[in-house]
């Protein structure tokens, strides 16, 4: 019990910042402000995504939601079925956990269009990234996160093998 504490910490934490930082998106940005930072290169700049991942299939915001719903909870049926996960595993899961559950709760607030987005980096012109947001963030960090733990794990597993043969 005691290993789920921290992931439980990091889920909560990735979570409240997602919903405090689209709250403030909406109440400081408006739809017709935006802010620009470096020169542009960074810009916060309201939007709502009624599609999937980099603004896909906009329109189908309830698909989403289904599929997020579902995605959610076999990554959690998964955290808590795999037991030899190492620790940057749990908290790489943790992230990807907290930021699902801060898009699907903008899913799911009546009136809202879809996910707040409003952080855009790029430059103009030339190319911007798609508008993202905290969620998002901590969504991709935690999937690099789980490439790098598989990798540490097949590294440890192959040094095992090698130093024992009857492995």
């Amino acid at each position: 019990m005691k290993k789920h504490v921290a992931p439980l910490i990091v889920a909560i934490t990735a979570l409240l910042a997602d919903v405090f930082t689209k709250e403030l998106a909406l109440d400081r940005l408006g739809l017709f402000r935006r802010i620009d930072f470096l020169g542009g290169f960074l810009r916060f700049d309201l939007t709502f995504n009624e599609g999937g991942v980099f603004g896909i299939m906009q329109g189908h915001k309830m698909f989403f939601l289904v599929v997020s719903i579902i995605v959610l909870a076999l990554m959690i049926g998964y955290y808590f079925y795999e037991k030899n996960m190492n620790s940057l595993f749990r908290i790489a899961m943790a992230l990807i956990i907290g930021g699902a559950i801060g898009n699907i709760i903008d899913r799911l607030i009546p009136g809202r269009p879809g996910v707040v987005d409003f952080i855009s980096v790029g430059v103009d012109g030339l190319y911007r990234w798609p508008t993202f947001n905290i969620a998002d963030s901590v969504i991709v960090a935690g999937a690099f996160m789980i490439i790098i733990a598989v990798y540490i794990e097949e590294k440890k597993q192959k040094a095992l093998k090698a130093g024992n043969p009857d492995q």
